[in-house]
């Protein structure tokens, strides 16, 4: 195993890149992507900020890295709902609790996710066609129940579902208390009355 000469264990290049995600999600999270700096990120990490610019040009490049593993991470879970089976309302089920176990596992990550840039035009745009691609998975799911509805309606009513979580998500990040089960029950109760008669209009 390499050691530096401190006598601890240096780092691969990609160990260390996970290294300075981990702690740029922390930063961001904490005090936002506009007011946070390299040089927080590197405290943060317990590297110099030269290590960090080694490995990372900009901020707004590492916040792409960091939107990327966040993307990832919520593609995984998506693909794993979308091989279960199981009637829609399960499916729908899976696919709340997915998101709110995310929000809870990773609760930092999630605040980033759920925190669009005002001061970069690039990181903002990039940060909401992650949100968008959550809504695009929720299109997908309605579309297996309401095959007859046209594209434009089940874009609509994903990103109203998917705002709506998000802003749950936001509450239950502030407020920390009720259960995951709780939470999602608020959202199941709140929003599957309404996809129920979508559905059955649909038929």
């Amino acid at each position: 195993m390499p050691m530096n000469s401190r006598g601890r264990k240096r780092l691969s290049a990609g160990e260390r890149r996970a290294q300075i995600i981990e702690a740029a999600v922390a930063a961001f999270a904490r005090d936002g992507y506009d007011a946070t700096r390299m040089d927080d990120i590197a405290v943060q990490a317990g590297i110099t900020k030269p290590v960090l610019y080694d490995h990372f040009s900009s901020k707004r490049a590492l916040f792409l890295a960091v939107l990327q593993t966040i993307r990832d991470d919520l593609a995984a879970r998506g693909r794993a709902i979308a091989q279960d089976e199981g009637s829609p309302e399960q499916k729908f089920r899976r696919s709340v609790d997915a998101f709110l176990a995310f929000v809870e596992q990773a609760p930092d990550a999630a605040r980033v996710l759920l925190t669009v840039p005002t001061g970069d035009p690039v990181a903002a745009s990039v940060s909401r066609e992650v949100q968008t691609g959550a809504s695009a998975g929720i299109a997908a799911l309605l579309a297996e129940s309401m095959p007859a509805r046209t594209p434009w309606h089940l874009q609509a009513t994903a990103a109203f579902l998917k705002e709506g979580l998000h802003a749950v998500a936001v509450w239950w990040l502030d407020h920390p208390g009720p259960s995951r089960a709780a939470v999602a029950d608020i959202v199941l109760d709140a929003a599957w009355r309404g996809l129920q008669r979508q559905m059955q209009q649909a038929t």
